[in-house]
């Protein structure tokens, strides 16, 4: 009898804690809010501030957004916030609510760290992935106005570095559909510095302008011991791509520690002092051994007579 309440206890037990954890990860939808449409301005403005917010607190789980048709990430990880089926299953206030409360799991609640408008221009950020959005027309909202995107194809990429201003330069080449050359304008780039454990970010998703080019200033940047650096550029999410080495200043000169007289020198730099004393502590240790080695000795021997 007492086996079986301890068994059904157990399972009482086990079956809160499943209540629990699914309902801890269940998003909380605002009623108000659910069918909301956007309310901020969905223009460049507001977008590009979207990006700098999520720069800072999304993207260290949702990593780079691409607008793909499904989600590439795997089960469990934060999910890819360009993924078409994201964009159809939600609501702008949907989105707005789930970045609010979060779901008490992996996605933690950002009502109080990020201010109610940057969470709407949060969403309009994650829209401008979304290939089939239409942003909410209303009287007393800011026009909508988005740049026209780019649907030709991009023939080639140049990647140029200005010294005296320190501004590297990205400059697109494209044909349209029918083979014409156009200019590659609103088209996302990035920059980057080439390490070789992960590229350093100068700029992401930065779009070019009229001309088909983006500038960045490359800033204070660690170089080789010449004084290079390689910058690398991306565009349409990788698939184009540019390299340039660009020679930052006169380069300098690594010193080996182990050049100076250091503790942890070679012999041949050890300081004489070091040596000195290193091998003194090193004989009387040794003298010790011998000396208590000597004793045993002794002792065994008078135990024989």
């Amino acid at each position: 009898m007492k086996k079986n309440i301890l068994n059904i206890l157990g399972l009482i037990s086990i079956s809160l804690l499943i209540m629990g954890n699914v309902q801890a990860q269940q998003w909380t939808i605002d009623p108000e809010l659910k069918d909301a449409q956007l309310k901020v301005a969905y223009d460049e403005a507001s977008i590009d501030a979207g990006r700098a917010a999520y720069e800072k607190n999304c993207k260290v789980c949702h990593l780079e957004i691409s607008a793909i048709e499904k989600n590439d990430r795997a089960a469990g990880a934060a999910p890819n916030l360009g993924n078409q089926e994201f964009h159809k299953s939600n609501t702008d206030g949907e989105i707005y609510c789930k970045i609010s409360h979060g779901n008490g799991a992996g996605m933690p609640p950002y009502e109080s760290m990020i201010s109610e408008d940057d969470r709407w221009k949060l969403v309009a950020y994650f829209r401008s992935y979304c290939d089939s959005y239409e942003a909410p027309i209303s009287d007393d909202a800011a026009p909508t106005v988005v740049a026209e995107k780019f649907e030709g194809t991009i023939t080639n990429m140049t990647l140029s570095y200005d010294v005296e201003s320190k501004i590297a330069s990205v400059v697109l080449e494209g044909k349209d559909s029918a083979g014409n050359k156009v200019i590659p304008k609103n088209v996302k780039v990035s920059v980057y510095v080439k390490r070789y454990f992960g590229n350093l970010p100068l700029c992401t998703d930065k779009k070019t302008d009229d001309k088909g080019m983006i500038t960045t200033e490359l800033g204070a940047v660690p170089t080789d011991t010449n004084g290079f650096v390689t910058i690398i550029a991306t565009a349409n999410d990788g698939k184009v791509s540019a390299e340039a080495s660009v020679q930052l200043n006169e380069g300098w000169t690594w010193e080996n520690p182990l050049d100076g007289e250091h503790m942890w020198a070679t012999r041949d730099k050890t300081p004489l002092w070091l040596l000195i004393s290193y091998l003194s502590v090193t004989i009387g240790v040794m003298l010790v051994i011998g000396w208590a080695a000597f004793q045993m000795f002794r002792i065994y021997n008078l135990r024989e007579r």
